[in-house]
């Protein structure tokens, strides 16, 4: 039969190789707290750093209106940080197109897009619009999600996981992908997006910890008996 001294060591050794979760870490963008940085200003767009991500949006930034419509002015409907983001379709410049975000990791890892709130700039009810999410891992695309949006300007959406448009297309998809285009053929505004990195080491838990103490505490009883009887 083996020793109370043999059990206790196997209890010990068993708790070191447990099998431990990992915890990722959930970002929910936009809160004040949080600061960001402009990195990058190109003719049609801005990059900003923020929390490990880099966030880049179109900005029809050559628009003009005004006497003559001669002179830069942009637009007038904007969401800015740290309310959200903008993106403008372009009209003028070297590349137009539509509105875009992309959004990415500072150091190029995976990560997941879990949820979103945007709001809408600009009327496109009467289109059947979607808001078309591009992923891309090493620069391949993977499936493209495609979300409602169609509606009036200043009408919001939200979708997750679980929080579907009315075909029941969500966000369940957007895992694993370093890079993710958001786009819409009007202006609109991410309000909200929630990103997980579930690429963090594990960490024990609690109670991986208190095996490994109880197997040790009975290691060290049953030495103790030892020396005492050998006494």
């Amino acid at each position: 039969m083996p020793s109370k001294l043999a059990l206790a060591t196997a209890a010990s050794l068993c708790a070191l190789f447990l099998p431990v979760p990992v915890h990722a870490v959930t970002t929910t963008f936009f809160d004040a707290s949080q600061t960001m940085t402009l990195v990058a200003s190109g003719t049609t767009s801005d990059t900003i750093s923020t929390e490990g991500y880099l966030f880049t949006y179109t900005l029809d930034k050559l628009f003009t209106g005004g006497v003559g419509l001669t002179t830069p002015i942009g637009r007038t409907q904007i969401v800015q940080w740290p309310t959200g983001l903008h993106a403008q379709a372009v009209t003028s410049g070297p590349v137009t197109g539509p509105a875009q975000i992309t959004i990415r990791r500072v150091d190029g890892g995976v990560f997941d897009l879990d949820a979103l709130n945007f709001k809408l700039l600009a009327n496109t009810w009467a289109t059947g619009a979607d808001l078309e999410i591009t992923p891309m891992l090493d620069g391949n695309d993977g499936p493209q999600v495609f979300l409602d949006a169609s509606g009036s300007y200043s009408n919001t959406f939200s979708y997750s996981t679980t929080l579907s448009d009315y075909r029941g297309f969500n966000t369940s998809t957007l895992k694993g992908y370093d890079t993710y285009n958001l786009s819409l053929f009007v202006d609109f505004a991410l309000t909200g997006v929630t990103l997980t990195d579930p690429s963090l080491l594990p960490v024990p838990e609690p109670e991986t910890y208190g095996m490994m103490l109880a197997g040790l505490g009975l290691v060290g009883l049953a030495m103790r008996r030892r020396k005492q009887a050998a006494a």
